[in-house]
């Protein structure tokens, strides 16, 4: 679990296997955090806080959507291989399944571009109906 507030942009890891239902996303993976700092505050020291995640997923979708997201291996230390931003499965988490990204004995921490948030950000807006600006 995560101590810290994390800020939008965040490259974290998320446990999606505390209690799932299919077709809910599963496995422990990658997450971009979408929801603002003030949003992602803990309300007290006895209780998580809570954030507004969109999965990473490593496997290529058999038919790309607009609600996809390709991110490159190369762009972000702690993204390894290839992975598809899935906008249609953002989800609402609490900080108990968040846990900084590990590489070897140290933790990364690092935040996708401004230009990597505007292409999820237009994504997402495509899988909930919302217009496009």
């Amino acid at each position: 679990m995560i101590t810290f507030t994390p800020s939008r942009g965040n490259i974290l890891m998320c446990d999606f296997d505390m209690a799932t239902v299919p077709p809910e996303m599963r496995k422990r993976r990658r997450v971009i955090v979408l929801s603002p700092k003030s949003y992602n505050k803990r309300p007290s020291m006895a209780v998580p806080g809570k954030c507004i995640v969109v999965p990473l997923s490593a496997t290529e979708p058999r038919t790309p959507q607009p609600s996809h997201v390709a991110i490159p291996d190369d762009r972000y230390a702690s993204v390894t291989k290839p992975v598809w931003a899935i906008c249609e499965m953002v989800a609402h988490v609490s900080h108990a399944r968040l846990d900084r990204v590990a590489s070897g004995k140290k933790f990364l921490s690092e935040s996708i571009t401004a230009d990597d948030l505007q292409s999820i950000e237009n994504a997402l807006k495509h899988a909930l109906g919302f217009p496009a600006e």
